[in-house]
């Protein structure tokens, strides 16, 4: 069964990136992404929809990554979705933020071919990081 995948960014040229990027990912049933151009709108699409996993952009207007992340972590009903901060600015203290949500991080690359195998690293080869620490969730 495909993966589904939501992105969230406000920049559009990266679900291109991300697209690409993400076709170079081995995987035996492909992945399905949706894209959401503000976590607004992506606040309105998870109410119909659970992804696999989330990738949101930190910043982001209205809603930055980590606030959407502590949003989704208190919703029931996403309790098995990963999640994970896609930026270009993240540095220790985001990256720690986030880690202490549950949520992963990507640091957004120069090329398709190293944002592919960040995007392994996390989708494929190493389940460990797509591990849900969220508080109650336990996955072993």
């Amino acid at each position: 069964m495909k993966q589904h995948l939501l992105l969230i960014d406000d920049d559009k040229d990266e679900l291109t990136i991300f697209m690409d990027a993400l076709r170079e990912v081995p995987h035996e049933d492909g992945f399905k992404c949706t894209y959401a151009s503000s976590t607004m709108q992506a606040i309105e699409m998870l109410k119909f929809l659970v992804p696999d996993f989330i990738f949101v952009d930190f910043n982001i207007p209205k809603m930055n990554g980590l606030e959407f992340i502590t949003f989704v972590t208190g919703q029931p009903h996403l309790k098995k979705t990963k999640l994970c901060l896609y930026s270009m600015n993240i540095n220790e203290e985001v990256d720690k933020q986030a880690k202490n949500l549950g949520a992963s991080c990507i640091k957004k690359s120069g090329t398709i071919e190293s944002l592919a195998s960040n995007l392994s690293a996390l989708l494929v080869t190493n389940n460990s990081l797509v591990r849900d620490f969220r508080p109650g969730n336990n996955t072993d």
